[in-house]
């Protein structure tokens, strides 16, 4: 019994001490140290939000996330911080930590329809399709008139095989927003699937008068022509498509159908063009079987024969489109191996091919630390 009392005392010094003045004075001192770290926390996450948002607006997103993530474990209630980080991650692919981040961020600010949207759209990128409907229904509860939710909630009902509720909603959304490329697209796509070609055409000619530098969109409107043998206008927009991207295997060899027999030596020519667009993209393919080779070799620690396989396909890559790929591999092999010093030196050409590599970036701070 008096040793539980001695402890009761020790536990509760200021009333046994000075008087309760002192207890006070112990209780402020505490509250002015909280206080002090507190603002050296926000101080400091401010900082590193400041940093990460620069990256972002460099488009190095894989380096952005790093301070992004400090910075929310300072300050865990900042909601443009959690946006931002919640955004980076969506973009890098992380899918369910973004859906995490836009959860939190919704049970902080449940009033803001912005915060349903962005998680409806996380949601949906995890493939977690009726849970998005219901955020983008939360959106429209507090926005009616947000054409951004309208037109993402076109989408996730497009893809559910719900076309009539669809086309509802992006005619909503077109209504709310006429200048928005991404309702037309996706609206066309919706219709061509119906095939209602006429439709789907009225639908592209408005996009491409939106966003008239799009070889994707000019080659959608010649297909929705071609098949409606309006022939002319179909060689029209192929044409468009080519010049914008004279790698557009797809049109090249639609036009070539398109005009065999009203100019066969064009339509060869074109065949040509398209044989060696192919040509490329086989190459291309035995690039990357190279790199999944290598990637074999990776998982039994056989850096050697890892390092050769992908020294091999990046010199058959030159400027090609995985080359980021093969940089960011070849470095960690490298460093797997003890070559620290090229395997950074490999690491920084993956992020200057291809700043949003979160791989790249998280291996080149471990080196520098």
């Amino acid at each position: 019994m008096n040793l539980f009392r001695n402890r009761l005392l020790l536990a509760l010094p200021c009333i046994f001490a000075a008087g309760i003045v002192t207890c006070v004075a112990l209780a402020a001192g505490s509250a002015q140290t909280r206080a002090q770290k507190s603002s050296v926390d926000e101080s400091q996450a401010q900082q590193l939000f400041l940093q990460g948002q620069e990256l972002v607006s460099q488009g190095r997103l894989a380096e952005a996330e790093i301070p992004l993530i400090q910075a929310a474990s300072l300050s865990p209630r900042d909601i443009d911080l959690l946006v931002l980080l919640g955004k980076v991650r969506g973009r890098l692919g992380e899918h369910k930590e973004a859906v995490a981040t836009f959860r939190r961020i919704v049970q902080l600010q449940p009033r803001v329809a912005d915060n349903h949207l962005n998680l409806a759209i996380a949601l949906a990128d995890e493939q977690q399709r009726d849970a998005a409907l219901a955020a983008t229904a939360a959106a429209l509860a507090l926005e009616p008139r947000s054409a951004s939710a309208h037109l993402n909630r076109a989408r996730l009902l497009a893809d559910l095989h719900r076309n009539q509720e669809a086309r509802a909603e992006f005619e909503l959304a077109s209504r709310y927003d006429s200048h928005n490329p991404d309702i037309f697209r996706y609206w066309a796509l919706l219709e061509h699937d119906e095939n209602h070609l006429a439709k789907e055409t009225e639908l592209l000619q408005h996009l491409v008068q939106l966003q008239p530098n799009n070889d994707r969109d000019y080659f959608y409107l010649g297909r929705s022509l071609s098949e409606q043998s309006r022939s002319a206008e179909a060689v029209a927009a192929l044409r468009r498509a080519i010049s914008l991207n004279p790698h557009a295997g797809d049109a090249l060899y639609m036009l070539s159908m398109e005009v065999k027999h009203s100019d066969p030596a064009e339509a060869r020519r074109l065949l040509q063009q398209f044989i060696q667009v192919r040509d490329e993209d086989a190459k291309l393919e035995n690039i990357k079987n190279l790199g999944n080779q290598a990637y074999a070799a990776s998982k039994r620690q056989d850096w050697p024969e890892a390092t050769q396989l992908l020294r091999q396909a990046l010199s058959m890559c030159g400027d090609c489109s995985i080359a980021a790929g093969l940089h960011r591999n070849l470095g960690l092999a490298l460093c797997q191996s003890g070559d620290l010093e090229e395997g950074a030196k490999e690491l920084r050409a993956t992020l200057a091919l291809d700043p949003n590599d979160r791989d790249a970036a998280a291996a080149l701070n471990m080196i520098s630390r």
